[in-house]
């Protein structure tokens, strides 16, 4: 009887942090991957900066996992994740980051954007690569509600 009672107990501790911290997953299928890149030359030339990850869609937060940045060699880069809902933006991170001399991939890692606070939480998340020295931006803007990621460079 008590042991039973504490399952019920343990169960109903565990939904009410699924519903206060958003950490169910999403109903639909979301897109879970995305690569944002700035190129040179219009598209034409190298790869100056990118950004490759996964998408772990929640209730009302994403976790961006595996977050990996690329900087050539001489650039300097910006990497931006911007979680939203339509244009209020609910948690943002961002990093700086330069090639050196070899240029190369540097690992971010797993970071969570938290919409908790949000009804609805996060539906959408951009993640931008800047190009700092020749002014190329790209990025990925992906929708839980399309199940799609668009990509582009301006």
């Amino acid at each position: 009887m008590l042991r039973r009672r504490m399952l019920q107990a343990g169960i109903a501790v565990g939904m009410l942090a699924v519903s206060v911290f958003g950490w169910s997953s999403a109903a639909n299928a979301s897109p879970t991957s995305f690569v944002a890149k700035a190129v040179h030359s219009g598209g034409a030339g190298a790869v100056a900066v990118q950004a490759t990850g996964g998408l772990s869609w929640y209730s009302r937060s994403v976790t961006v996992t595996s977050l990996k940045f690329y900087v050539k060699a001489g650039e300097c880069g910006k990497l931006s994740v911007i979680g939203s809902q339509g244009n209020l933006v609910v948690d943002a991170k961002g990093w700086d980051r330069c090639g050196g001399t070899t240029g190369g991939w540097q690992t971010i890692g797993n970071v969570t954007l938290d919409g908790s606070a949000v009804s609805g939480g996060i539906t959408d998340v951009t993640v931008y690569v800047r190009d700092v020295d020749h002014e190329i931006v790209g990025y990925a803007d992906c929708y839980r509600v399309n199940s799609s990621c668009y990509t582009g460079q301006y």
